[in-house]
């Protein structure tokens, strides 16, 4: 069988591989292509791996537990929103983080403050602490201070607390004058979804000077003398020290204005007579101790305020009589009255006070005999505490306890005539 030339045209046979008439080859070649290299041959290998791991890396770095750490407040997020964690040791104080409890002390055996934790919505500033709560495997309380010291800081475990149900929880924190002067609160959160929370404050002493003055170093002898006295030590002292005035057994006649530090006056008795003061104290805000007065006398003349308080106050073994209102707690401030006497006064003890941290639940050993209106509670800052009234004698009174504000109170120990 014959086939033509490609090239020519001419016939030749089928089996001839190149024609005889123009001597072309009939065998047609393919241009050889170099072998592929190996790396280019796993490229695509190499990039589905790469993606693959990526992809790991970045579920592993999502989903793994994460800690978050901060001073006073931390902001933790999660896949259910953002939450503001803050720490302070003052009631109603969810958006005041305190990086540092700055706490004066002095003169006393023991303190106790509290360190509270509130929970915050980001972003619309909401409690949140039910929700947050609800998410916490656990939560303890680490204390880190230097070694050596006598009398170490403790704090109680975390808890929530009656008297303050604006805060998730609570701690007690006691120190005395021998603890360090500055130690840090850690509280360590540990949530059930793996992830840690380190948030602190630190908590600074500050042990306050202790000034003492009687008749035998201070002139005492009248309200003008002893005012003059308490102007020069607003002006002098520290606010944050302590001042303690022995005041003789002598009558002051004109209004006296605490002002400046914390003042503590001490009655003292004669034959005959017992430190008095008939046209009243008034007390200013400003004040960062509580103030004591002890076994005074206040007699008026039917009108006006024995005591006016705008600062921290403690009333002990004192008498109040005739008296438009004997004690007065007002503004931002808080202060109880134990062993007192209260007698022929249109109010006794009359409190209309707010937003304050409370020292001391006790309102105990008072007699109300004779008043228009024994107790008058208009406002008290701390609603959810029970304030004690025990061994309290309420007797003569047109009215013996008006509770406006329907504050919690015991009195299974007190006795009404």
């Amino acid at each position: 069988m014959e086939k033509n030339c490609p090239t020519c045209g001419s016939r030749i046979p089928k089996e001839a591989s190149f024609c005889p008439y123009c001597a072309k080859s009939l065998n047609q070649r393919k241009q050889a292509k170099p072998p592929k290299q190996l790396f280019f041959r796993l490229l695509p290998g190499m990039g589905l791996l790469l993606a693959v791991l990526l992809l790991s890396s970045a579920f592993y770095f999502y989903t793994r537990p994460k800690s978050y750490e901060g001073m006073g407040d931390v902001t933790y997020t999660d896949s259910d929103g953002s939450y503001q964690l803050v720490l302070s040791h003052l009631l109603d104080s969810r958006y005041s983080p305190e990086p540092v409890l700055a706490v004066n002390i002095g003169g006393e055996e023991s303190y106790r403050t509290p360190c509270w934790l509130y929970i915050n919505q980001s972003g619309t500033g909401g409690d949140a602490s039910k929700a947050f709560m609800e998410k916490v495997e656990s939560v303890q309380i680490q204390i880190e201070q230097p070694a050596g010291y006598s009398v170490p800081i403790f704090c109680s475990e975390p808890e929530p607390m009656d008297f303050n149900k604006d805060a998730a929880m609570g701690t007690l924190i006691d120190f005395s004058m021998e603890s360090p002067t500055l130690s840090t609160i850690h509280w360590i959160i540990s949530m059930k979804n793996g992830d840690t929370i380190r948030l602190g404050t630190d908590l600074s002493l500050y042990i306050v000077g202790i000034h003492n003055y009687s008749s035998d170093n201070a002139d005492l002898s009248d309200s003008k003398a002893l005012q003059a006295l308490i102007d020069e030590i607003a002006e002098e002292i520290d606010y944050r020290d302590e001042v303690n005035i022995t005041l003789p057994a002598v009558t002051y006649t004109e209004p006296l204005i605490l002002h400046g530090p914390s003042i503590n006056l001490t009655g003292s008795e004669s034959e005959n007579s017992r430190t008095t003061f008939t046209a009243g104290i008034q007390m200013r805000q400003g004040a960062s101790l509580i103030s004591y007065f002890t076994g005074i006398d206040f007699k008026g003349d039917g009108n006006g305020i024995a005591v006016s308080a705008a600062g921290r106050l403690w009333t002990k073994d004192c008498t109040f009589t005739g008296w438009k209102t004997a004690l007065l707690i007002f503004g931002n401030v808080w202060a109880n009255v134990t062993d007192c006497a209260f007698t022929d006064n249109d109010i006794g003890l009359h409190y209309n006070s707010t937003d304050v941290s409370p020292s001391d639940t006790r309102f105990t050993g008072n007699l109300f005999t004779g008043n228009g209106t024994g107790v008058l509670l208009e406002n008290v800052p701390a609603s959810e505490l029970t304030l004690d009234f025990g061994q309290c004698v309420f007797e003569n009174n047109e009215t013996d306890l008006d509770n406006r504000c329907s504050q919690r109170l015991d009195l299974s120990e007190a006795e009404f005539r």
